[in-house]
């Protein structure tokens, strides 16, 4: 098979890491797989590893990607693939309309990824176009027939996304050429509780939460508490980084606060993490910032709601909270830093291996 994915760019996120580890995939199984995005720190990765970016920048909400639609069927017939697999709104409503230019005798099969809970409107509903419909979580494929009500069913593959079980379980431990490193740049983290948070910085993710949350930890208890925060902020949301820092300092945190910026290591700080939050103001379709931590073995605190209410159901249920349960998740992290142990059951139910051999099967289905 030769399958061709579309994301909007390859920096960094889950939707990207998944697309490397599909790929991967393909590659190890003989088929021919290629990418299509406006390129990121992640392609060289991606390149190594056996697949073929190609360069087209389908992303920006305007008029003029639009012009990209006559060129791109050109590319597309010329590419002759078995697979299209759409992953993001902007690229879908492209690809979408270069296969209206294309006899349906001879259009590729047509696959998307319902990755996030999308606002429920005209745009969004792109996602929901094509014949071939493959959703992360049950709370995605509800969104999904819930709101998009002429989708049928029998279109629809609950896929959950995963994490390579070799890489995450819970006898992994950072090196200690690491932790050197690590404790000389950061000393005063060394037999600190740390509380970590990780994703992208903006607003969606409410960073102002964790925040909140180590100055009332702070007035409860004598713990010494670092709060890490590991995730980088794009320009369009330098300001919400700055109110942040100014937050920070109106809230006297300014020495128990750390922004890590982007991390490759992300798995080696949630291993000496003591807990590891996630404050998404919006429910997630998934959750990887959750599956991660607890995949090691590190408490993760999230909200009752979304694919993270599933990860934590299945995992760890002590560490589901209400939304915007201030006092619950208060309570919570206190019990756990005052050593409460409370089981984080062994991961086998979200893994990369599962994902990508449902995915690939699938794509052998709609092919045919």
């Amino acid at each position: 098979m030769k399958v061709i994915q579309f994301v909007p760019t390859l920096e960094s996120g889950g939707v990207e890491q998944g697309v490397l580890e599909i790929s991967q995939a393909l590659v190890n199984a003989n088929h021919e797989s290629h990418v299509v995005s406006a390129g990121g720190r992640l392609v060289e990765q991606l390149t190594n590893n056996g697949t073929t970016h190609h360069n087209w920048d389908l992303h920006k909400k305007s008029l003029f990607t639009f012009k990209l639609v006559k060129p791109l069927r050109e590319w597309i017939l010329s590419m002759n693939p078995d697979i299209l697999h759409v992953r993001s709104r902007m690229p879908a409503w492209i690809v979408w309309q270069a296969l209206k230019g294309i006899p349906e005798v001879n259009r590729p099969a047509l696959v998307s990824t319902i990755h996030g809970l999308y606002s429920v409107n005209f745009y969004s509903a792109i996602m929901s176009k094509p014949m071939n419909i493959i959703t992360v979580s049950k709370s995605a494929n509800e969104y999904l027939t819930k709101n998009y009500t002429k989708t049928k069913k029998k279109n629809i593959k609950l896929i959950y996304r995963g994490i390579n079980q070799e890489e995450y379980n819970q006898s992994f431990a950072a090196k200690d050429d690491w932790l050197e490193q690590w404790y000389k740049k950061y000393p005063d983290t060394h037999n600190a509780k740390l509380l970590t948070i990780a994703g992208r910085i903006s607003p969606l993710k409410d960073f102002e939460k964790i925040l909140t949350l180590a100055k009332k930890v702070k007035e409860h208890t004598s713990h010494n508490i670092k709060v890490l925060i590991a995730g980088e902020a794009k320009d369009k949301h330098q300001k919400y980084l700055n109110a942040l820092k100014k937050k920070i300092k109106t809230m006297n945190l300014e020495k128990d606060i750390h922004f890590l910026n982007y991390r490759k290591d992300v798995k080696q700080v949630y291993s000496i993490s003591s807990i590891v939050f996630n404050t998404s103001k919006k429910p997630e379709s998934f959750g990887r910032s959750i599956l991660e931590p607890l995949s090691l073995g590190i408490p993760s605190i999230g909200y009752a709601r979304g694919g993270v209410q599933e990860i934590l159901e299945c995992l760890y249920p002590f560490g589901s909270v209400e939304p915007n349960d201030e006092k619950g998740m208060l309570e919570k992290t206190l019990s756990i830093l005052d050593g409460k142990s409370i089981e984080i059951k062994e991961n086998t139910k979200f893994l990369t291996s599962k994902m990508c051999k449902d995915t690939i099967e699938f794509y052998r289905e709609v092919s045919l």
